[in-house]
């Protein structure tokens, strides 16, 4: 009924119109139907200029034809139908017949023999040429305009299909948007990639080149609207109600970026809530190291994610420099790049020296990545030997460590890493032999990250270093100086793609054996980097162990990956309701828990008969874990019963930031069930990623 009303409200005036013609076509003619036709035109004029008498025809004309193809033909139509109706009165008046005048108004070459007389030859000659203007040249402008005007719509991004389903939907273009759709494809290589829906308040035209130049492949699949993240009402243009999955990039490199994007998660969580009851996950991109570090440590509120207890999305906060990052070293490691310790750190005396020359998003997040990964068997936990050393050059030093300290003021008490922070280039003397003593000490594994901004000016620097972290000069037994590669070293040259300068570097093989490629935004994604069914296993084991409440009784299954094994469904479900309240400091604590697991299997072998090697190693890295989220030890804070140590997660203390050998027998388990759950928590995601793929969500009830 509502349909109808509006559709009534929305063109009378056309119905008006058209009563009346069918009238002359169709009844006979009378005076009274003339008169009928005269109030008609009367009232049309009066209503036209009580609601145009403020704005000018034109503007009036204009607004019409810009709503697009109905507003088109809806003023075709309304001039075709006034200017019959006035002509076939007139032909009416002088003895003709509205069937007549019809038949001559659309057939302007079909002369009707009737209208050969010297009394009524002007009225049809008149007709036939208002035929001509009217009718042939209306419709066809007008299906010419409707054309233009589609094929303008689709260009510029002003089309909106309504009737997609299940597709995927990505909000802001940058740099990491077409690796993402890159990705994308790569779930559906069996079957018809689903439609994707980009929504810009750039260029569109440029963009769609953009992505024909790299992805040709799957253009045809790439529906891109013009609008802006931050409107409600272009944000339901995207269909969200029936998409499969978001993701908020933001625009560019803007000011306020990361919490535009985080606002926007919140505006699709509230369309979402009208339509649908399925989770629709939402990967929500924080481009700066600052405002990602930030969404780590806060408990997003409920509204951002939930309504009426009954959760609408699924929030997944990402980084792509924290991607790379973990693409270089962590489990999820590309083949190309060896780990920082190359399975060394069995031998005393050896350590890793990692050089990171730059201290910008990407620098910041290679720092991060190596204090949770840099902990090694080797390290001696009472005497301090053995310490990874990180150090970062930054001709801008004086500037940025005093920002870096006040957001990491707690990293100093991760006693297994020294970190140094240089004000110098890397081309200084006292940094070329740093550089060169490193690389040629035997018990120093040195790896050099070139993180600059500009891609050619990383490059030569890379190219430029000390000769000694390419190669060396020594004596053979036979008492000839000969020339050996250096292989212990390893440098990562920051690039934006894998091209120019950077492909050719790729291809040699003698000199710059050693010089890697890293940080290309074609590789930016992927999704293993936010896939939380291991953190949310690891969570739920956690609970299940330590009295959290579960769908079975805990004393049924000695485990809860015994549980998972016979009620996997039921187990899911479980893990998911324990993971969403936790805030997202304790998310990111088991996500990071999964970044060392490569680092185990290396040593595990090797530890077999000394695991609790393997304990200690996770007690440091879980130590610079909560380091760097802000954590401090409590010893120092006296409690009221007069005793030491406590734990606060809101004042983030806690007191199990001590030496590995200092713990409870009670906290080393927890460091043990860490290091000998680790093939139980893969082989579990493995079997709930076969059997839900991406759409593990749709099993959560």
């Amino acid at each position: 009924m509502k349909l109808l009303f509006n559709i009534i409200k929305n063109t009378w005036l056309h119905l008006l119109l058209l009563v009346y013609a069918l009238m002359l076509v169709f009844l006979p003619s009378n005076n009274g139907l003339i008169w009928f036709g005269v109030t008609i035109v009367v009232f049309i004029a009066a209503w036209f200029l009580i609601k145009y008498h403020n704005q000018p025809a034109k503007f009036a004309i204009d607004q019409t034809l810009a709503k697009g193809i109905w507003g088109q033909l809806g003023l075709s139509l309304g001039v075709f139908l006034l200017v019959f109706d006035i002509a076939a009165s007139f032909y009416v008046c002088r003895n003709g017949t509205g069937s007549m005048a019809f038949a001559d108004f659309v057939s302007p070459v079909t002369m009707q023999k009737s209208a050969y007389n010297s009394e009524t030859a002007v009225i049809p000659i008149l007709m036939y040429l208002l035929g001509i203007v009217v009718f042939t040249g209306l419709v066809v402008a007008t299906i010419n305009r409707i054309a233009a005007t589609r094929a303008d719509n689709y260009k510029l991004g002003h089309s909106t299909y309504r009737k997609l389903k299940n597709h995927y939907i990505i909000i802001g273009y940058g740099d990491t948007c077409v690796p993402l759709i890159s990705n994308l494809k790569k779930r559906h290589k069996e079957g018809k990639m689903p439609y994707v829906i980009i929504l810009t308040s750039q260029n569109v035209p440029d963009i769609r080149r953009d992505i024909q130049t790299q992805l040709p492949d799957v253009e045809k699949a790439t529906i891109i609207y013009s609008g802006n993240l931050n409107s409600e009402s272009q944000l339901r243009r995207l269909n969200i109600d029936t998409a499969r999955e978001v993701f908020v990039l933001g625009e560019g490199y803007g000011s306020g970026r990361d919490s535009m994007n985080l606002e926007c998660a919140k505006k699709i969580k509230a369309i979402r809530q009208e339509h649908s009851s399925d989770i629709l996950r939402v990967n929500v991109q924080f481009d700066k190291a600052m405002s990602y570090s930030t969404i780590k440590q806060i408990t997003i509120p409920k509204e951002y994610y939930s309504n009426n207890g009954n959760d609408v999305i699924y929030l997944r906060p990402f980084n792509f420099y924290e991607n790379w990052a973990r693409m270089l070293w962590g489990t999820f490691a590309l083949d190309d790049y060896r780990t920082l310790d190359r399975g060394q750190m069995t031998e005393p005396e050896k350590h890793v020296h990692l050089v990171i020359v730059g201290l910008d998003n990407m620098g910041v997040a290679l720092m991060l990545e190596a204090l949770r990964l840099c902990h090694y068997p080797n390290y001696n936990e009472r005497s301090g030997h053995n310490k990874t050393v990180i150090t970062v050059v930054d001709n801008r030093m004086d500037e940025l460590l005093p920002l870096l300290k006040s957001r990491y003021r707690t990293i100093n008490q991760i006693s297994d890493v020294e970190l140094q922070f240089c004000k110098n280039n890397v081309e200084d003397h006292e940094i070329r032999k740093m550089l060169k003593q490193s690389a040629t000490s035997p018990d120093t594994i040195l790896t050099v990250a070139i993180c600059l901004n500009d891609p050619d000016l990383s490059l030569s620097t890379a190219l430029s270093l000390p000769d000694s972290l390419f190669f060396n000069v020594v004596r053979n037994d036979k008492g000839y100086d000969e020339i050996v590669l250096n292989h212990n070293v390893e440098i990562l040259v920051r690039q934006q793609m894998q091209s120019g300068l950077a492909e050719l570097l790729s291809k040699e093989n003698d000199r710059y054996h050693n010089v890697k490629i890293f940080g290309t935004i074609d590789k930016g994604m992927d999704d293993k980097l936010v896939d939380d069914i291991m953190p949310m296993i690891i969570n739920a084991f956690y609970n299940y162990n330590y009295g959290g409440k579960f769908s079975v009784e805990t004393t049924k299954y000695p485990t809860f990956f015994e549980y998972a094994t016979a009620e996997p469904e039921l187990a899911l479900n479980d893990a998911y309701r324990h993971w969403i309240p936790l805030n997202e400091d304790m998310r990111f604590a088991n996500r990071y828990q999964i970044e060392i697991y490569r680092t185990y299997t290396i040593y595990r072998e090797t530890l077999e008969k000394n695991p609790h090697i393997l304990y200690q190693m996770e007690h440091l890295r879980w130590t610079a874990d909560r380091c760097i989220t802000g954590y401090r030890d409590s010893h120092s804070f006296l409690n009221t019963d007069g005793s030491h140590g406590v734990k606060d997660k809101k004042l983030k203390l806690h007191f199990d930031i001590i030496p590995y050998y200092d713990l409870t027998e009670g906290e080393k388990d927890k460091d043990k069930n860490v290091v000998n759950n680790m093939d139980k928590v893969m082989n579990l995601a493995k079997i709930y990623r076969e059997k839900y793929g991406d759409t593990l969500l749709s099993a959560i009830r």
